[in-house]
């Protein structure tokens, strides 16, 4: 025969029991076979060097449960990374597994909005550009998201921590529901309601809820439950959002279950972007005999389309026109008023912009 094995077949067939079998041996099954018990010995051989089956394992895991510990009650020392020393028994021979992921690395990586394959990736580049050993890194798609879901919740607990420590006793609670892009279906929106809690100067995004519909019950429900996350109860006394039948409805509205809810009157405060629609609307309607309820305007889209063909040396602003009121003394007074305002800090830099472009449309330098 041919084949040996096939030969090697034949003579196990004729013993007690027979047997063998017949057929050669699969090349992409054996290829695979080895490949599987490469990978497991690979897998073996790291287990082994990171975490020795010893005695010292278990100082390992004590070490590990220490540093732990420490890192989630001093955020400031996780700002370097740490090194893990463990030195199998009966042998010289020591191995440091760095711990790199710090706070600072994963704001990075969220800022930058890297998925777990390309952090991977461009990580193991790294290490091999500065010249270092990978296999001195715990470098995997599942440790690195376990570490970066522990680091966001710390630096979470962390942000709730502060702001409970210097929140006063009154402060504002704003609210306006966005359509934006869901997280669980591709090419899908979802309604979310961003939750923003305010107090003088300063404010603090605390919920960015996911609502079924745009009831007011369901609104209601959202801003009790983030209000109830912060500890606000006997804090939020005043209540912002826009004019819509949901929020402002005299039974069912947002503003008024949650109301009820708290057993106690609120101060309700119309969001000013809604107060300036209206008044808008009549100047454009006046002004603009285009105005459609639609987004776009005509006279603002003819504009944008044909903003490549005007020739911008040739724009001519109100300087001119506004030198001859120069000499009012009431344009002196307004200039005056706007450089006193633009001194103090302001809530919204809405009103800084405002003043800004009425400066220069009155024809002097912002």
């Amino acid at each position: 025969m041919k084949i040996e094995e096939d030969g090697m077949s034949l003579q196990h067939q004729r013993e007690s029991g027979r047997p063998g079998h017949l057929g050669g041996v699969g090349k992409k099954l054996t290829s695979k076979e080895e490949r599987a018990r490469l990978q497991a010995v690979r897998e073996e051989n790291r287990t082994i060097k990171y975490v020795p089956a010893s005695t010292s394992s278990a100082s390992y895991e004590l070490l590990q449960e220490d540093s732990s510990s420490n890192s989630s009650e001093n955020m400031d020392s996780e700002d370097f990374p740490t090194m893990i020393e463990s030195s199998e028994p009966g042998t010289s021979k020591s191995v440091m597994r760095k711990d790199f992921t710090t706070p600072k690395l994963v704001v990075a990586l969220d800022r930058c909005q890297l998925s777990m394959r390309d952090f991977v990736f461009i990580l193991e580049a790294a290490i091999d550009a500065l010249g270092c050993n990978i296999d001195e890194f715990p470098i995997s798609k599942s440790s690195i998201q376990r570490i970066r879901t522990e680091k966001r919740k710390e630096r979470a607990e962390n942000i709730k921590i502060d702001f409970k420590n210097k929140v006063p006793d009154v402060v504002t609670l704003h609210s306006n529901g966005k359509l934006l892009p869901a997280l669980s279906a591709r090419k899908s929106k979802e309604e979310r309601l961003p939750i923003v809690i305010s107090y003088g100067l300063k404010e603090q995004l605390i919920a960015v809820q996911r609502l079924d519909n745009s009831t007011g019950k369901e609104e209601m429900q959202a801003f009790w439950k983030a209000i109830l996350d912060w500890n606000l109860e006997d804090k939020v006394q005043i209540l912002c959002c826009d004019t819509t039948a949901s929020n402002t409805g005299r039974f069912n509205g947002a503003c008024a279950l949650l109301e009820q809810t708290f057993y106690r009157e609120m101060l309700f405060s119309t969001c000013r972007h809604h107060v300036y629609e209206p008044v808008l609307k009549a100047v454009f309607e006046v002004k603009i005999k285009q105005v459609t309820t639609s987004l776009d305007i005509p006279l603002f889209k003819k504009l944008k389309d044909n903003w490549k063909n005007i020739d911008l040396t040739k724009i001519q602003c109100y300087r001119e026109t506004m030198e001859l009121f120069r000499t009012v003394p009431e344009l002196e007074n307004l200039f005056e008023f706007y450089r006193a305002e633009l001194k103090y800090d302001m809530f919204s830099d809405d009103y800084r912009e405002l003043i800004k472009l009425s400066v220069v449309f009155l024809g002097e330098d912002a």
